[in-house]
């Protein structure tokens, strides 16, 4: 009996260390690992019937109901690698006077939200909540939350030219820690490409 007892606290003990060594599913990620790629485009666009793109040479900033540009020398970067990612699909880069194919715009978004929580207190419940007894009303937390992401868009002007209306054709999201440090830059550009292998010419 003194054994079965030992042999089972032994394995107490074991679980309790692997679990203690086991990395926190949240707070152990790398910046890596937080990052997420989002492309989205147009089912009905044939990126192959395209041959020449021109792209804005400096970052759209979206801070709520405010805009503006930059001109950093991370933003250079990343409009550089997104230039480059395209001449590598078989675009060629145009200036925008010679009417490209593609338009291209890299945006920096910073998206602001506010919250509100009601905690409710929990002695309503004790001491007769709507009814005889007493009763504390809810008192309320207020939070916000900030996220900074790029986007970059593919907009297509070969047919606006004809048809009056420009439409995005492709979009990209990069979502996650350390997306603006410029070590990670072309790591970050180049996933949203890779995973957008129709985004080529024939």
């Amino acid at each position: 009996m003194k054994v079965k007892y030992l042999n089972i606290m032994m394995g107490f003990a074991i679980a309790a260390i692997s679990w203690s060594c086991n990395p926190d599913a949240l707070q152990d990620l790398t910046p890596e690992d937080s990052q997420v790629f989002i492309t989205n485009y147009d089912k009905n666009t044939g990126f192959g019937n395209y041959s020449t793109f021109s792209l804005a040479d400096s970052v759209f900033v979206v801070q709520n109901d405010r805009s503006g540009v930059s001109t950093t020398a991370l933003d250079y970067r990343v409009l550089s690698r997104v230039a480059e990612n395209m001449t590598k699909r078989g675009y060629t880069r145009v200036a925008k006077a010679t009417k490209p194919d593609f338009g291209i715009n890299v945006l920096r978004i910073s998206e602001t939200q506010t919250g509100v929580v009601a905690n409710y207190n929990p002695w309503n419940n004790y001491w007769g909540y709507g009814g005889s007894g007493f009763y504390y009303p809810p008192s309320y937390s207020y939070y916000q939350t900030t996220e900074t992401y790029w986007y970059v868009e593919i907009i297509d002007l070969k047919t606006a030219a004809t048809s009056d209306k420009a439409t995005v054709v492709w979009n990209a999201q990069v979502r996650g820690d350390g997306i603006f440090d410029e070590s990670a830059v072309a790591s970050v550009i180049d996933a949203v490409f890779t995973q957008s292998s129709y985004l080529k010419k024939n």
